[in-house]
C-alpha cells in the first residue's frame, strides 16, 4: 500500500509533539509499506521557492520550502503548496493520505487529496478545525467553551488574514497581520520601541480597520466554510482522546467520522537513577506559554525537602520568546535546573533521571506525548485536571491531579511527593501498558484498508 504522511514539520526540522508521532508512525509502516511524508519549511524564508526531495534516516520526505506563507488562515490561496502537493500525489499516486497537524497547511490541501482518489484520514492533534488558534485558549488566557458548529468568539478574527471581497490580495498581503504585529508589540521587552509599535500599529488599525471587526461576517463564512469542506471529504477522522472527538462532535463532525484512537509509542529501556538527594521533578517540552512552566516555577518556589526542578525545553528566536526565556529565569530559584533544548533521541536518558514528570498546561491538552512517554519509563505524572491529561493520569493510581491553573494546589501536590517520596513506588505499580508504535501502526493499517476497501 502506498501511503502519504503530511504534517505541518518534520524532523529534524521541528521535533516537537505530532512530529515526533507522525515520524514514528511513518518508520513502522514503512516497514511494510510504501511510505513517504509531505512537509513544509519551518525555517526563515528561503529563496527561490522549491521542492526538495530528501531522504531522513532512510525515509522518503518532500520538503516544500517556503511553503508556509499564509496558507491556513488567509483567504487567498497559496498556488506554490497547491502545485507542489499536486505534483507529488502525482509521483507517489497514494492509496491513502494521512493528515497531521495542519499549522500553516492550506485547507484546500485535502480536497486536492480526495480528487486524487486517495482514502483521506485526519488525525486530530488540536482544536485547528474548531478554532482558528488551535488551543481553545483566548489572548486572554482563558479557556474557550466553544460546543456547537457555528460559534465564533470575538478572539477569531485577529487571527484569520481577509482581503474583504477584492479579487486580488492586497499590497499588505505579505506583510505579518495587524493582529501579530498589534501581539508582538505588547509582548516587546524593549519599552521605548514596545511604546513605539503599540502607537504605530494603533494607527494602522485605524486606517486597514481593527482586526476584531474588520470584514468579521467574511472571516466568519472563510473559516466555516473551509472546516465544512475538510469534513466533507476526510474518510476517518482520529482523536487520540475522548475530550478532544467530544469537543468536535459537539461541533457539527458527524459522528460516524470519528473514532478514538491513542497514540502509539517507541518503547526503551531506562534505568531509574537513585543516586540524588531529594526528589528529582522534570519539566520536559516546548516552553511555550500555554505549556504552563511559568506556574510551574511558581508553584516550585516553596519546595523544599531537597527537592529539584529540572527543566528541559527552549524556546524560538525572537524578541517576544527571549523575553519570555528571561521570565522564566527570573521565575526560576537556586533549586531548578534550565537545561535548554534536547534531541528526543535522548528522552529515555532524561527520564531516567526523574522521579516525577510534571505537565502543568493551562490549556486542554488532548493526548501529550510527554505523559506517555514518561509511563514508558515508569515513571509518575503530575498534571492538571482538564482535557485528555486527565484521561491519561489517573488521580491517585498512576499520577496526581492538581485543578487546571492553580499554583497553589500545584504547590500542594510537589510538596505532597517531596514531603512522602514514598507514594511513587505506589504510583509507578499503577502505571498502565502504554501501546507500542508497532502494535498501534499495524492497528492503523488495518483502517486503511478497511476504507479503502469501502472506496472499491
Amino acid at each position: 500500500m502506498r501511503v502519504l504522511q503530511v504534517i505541518h514539520q518534520f524532523p529534524p526540522y521541528s521535533s516537537q509533539g505530532s512530529e515526533v508521532y507522525c515520524d514514528n508512525l511513518a518508520r513502522a509502516l514503512a516497514r511494510t509499506e510504501d511510505v513517504g511524508v509531505f512537509h513544509i519549511s519551518n525555517v526563515s524564508r528561503v529563496w527561490p521557492r522549491r521542492m526538495r526531495r530528501e531522504t531522513i534516516r532512510g525515509l522518503a520526505t518532500y520538503h516544500c520550502i517556503d511553503g508556509a506563507q499564509y496558507a491556513r488562515l488567509a483567504d487567498w490561496p497559496n498556488h506554490f503548496l497547491r502545485r507542489s502537493f499536486r505534483a507529488v500525489l502525482d509521483d507517489v499516486r497514494p492509496d491513502v493520505v494521512h493528515f497531521h497537524n495542519f499549522l500553516s497547511l492550506g485547507d484546500d490541501l485535502v480536497p486536492l487529496a480526495r480528487v486524487s482518489g486517495a482514502v483521506v484520514v485526519y488525525t486530530l492533534h488540536d482544536y485547528g478545525l474548531i478554532c482558528p488558534n488551535a488551543l481553545l485558549l483566548r489572548d486572554d488566557g482563558v479557556l474557550c467553551g466553544k460546543q456547537h458548529p457555528d460559534f465564533f468568539q470575538d478572539c477569531c478574527p485577529v487571527l484569520i488574514r481577509s482581503r474583504g471581497r477584492a479579487s486580488a490580495p492586497p499590497w499588505s498581503a505579505r506583510l505579518p497581520s495587524i493582529a501579530r504585529w498589534q501581539r508582538y508589540a505588547r509582548q516587546h521587552p524593549r519599552p521605548a520601541l514596545r511604546a513605539l509599535l503599540l502607537v504605530a500599529t494603533d494607527r494602522a488599525a485605524r486606517w486597514l480597520g481593527d482586526p476584531r471587526r474588520a470584514n468579521l461576517e467574511h472571516k466568519r463564512e472563510f473559516f466555516l466554510t473551509h472546516t465544512r469542506r475538510i469534513v466533507r471529504d476526510v474518510d476517518r477522522f482520529l482523536a487520540p482522546s475522548e475530550f478532544l472527538l467530544q469537543r468536535h462532535a459537539g461541533c457539527g463532525f458527524p459522528r460516524h467520522k470519528l473514532e478514538f484512537l491513542r497514540y502509539g509509542f517507541r518503547h526503551f529501556s531506562s534505568v531509574r537513577k537513585t543516586d540524588h538527594p531529594g526528589v528529582c521533578f522534570g519539566y520536559i517540552g516546548a516552553l511555550h506559554p500555554q505549556k504552563g512552566v511559568e506556574l510551574l516555577l511558581e508553584a516550585f518556589r516553596e519546595v523544599d525537602n531537597g527537592a529539584s526542578l529540572h527543566v528541559f525545553g527552549s524556546v524560538f528566536g525572537s524578541p517576544i520568546s527571549e523575553k519570555f526565556w528571561r521570565r522564566i529565569k527570573d521565575r526560576a530559584t537556586s533549586n531548578v535546573v534550565l537545561h535548554g533544548a534536547y534531541e528526543n533521541e535522548r528522552i529515555s536518558q532524561i527520564l531516567a533521571g526523574l522521579d516525577v514528570v510534571v505537565v502543568p498546561s493551562v490549556w486542554y491538552e488532548n493526548s501529550p506525548l510527554t505523559i506517555q512517554e514518561a509511563f514508558v519509563a515508569r515513571v509518575p505524572v503530575i498534571t492538571a485536571n482538564a482535557g485528555g491529561m486527565a484521561e491519561l493520569v489517573r488521580d491517585g493510581v498512576d499520577g496526581l491531579h492538581f485543578r487546571l491553573g492553580d499554583a497553589a494546589d500545584l504547590r500542594a501536590k510537589l510538596r505532597q511527593v517531596a514531603e512522602h517520596p514514598e507514594i511513587l513506588e505506589r504510583l509507578r505499580r499503577g502505571i498502565p501498558p502504554v501501546p507500542e508504535i508497532e502494535e498501534h501502526a499495524a492497528a492503523m493499517l488495518a483502517r486503511y484498508r478497511d476504507l479503502r476497501d469501502r472506496r472499491i
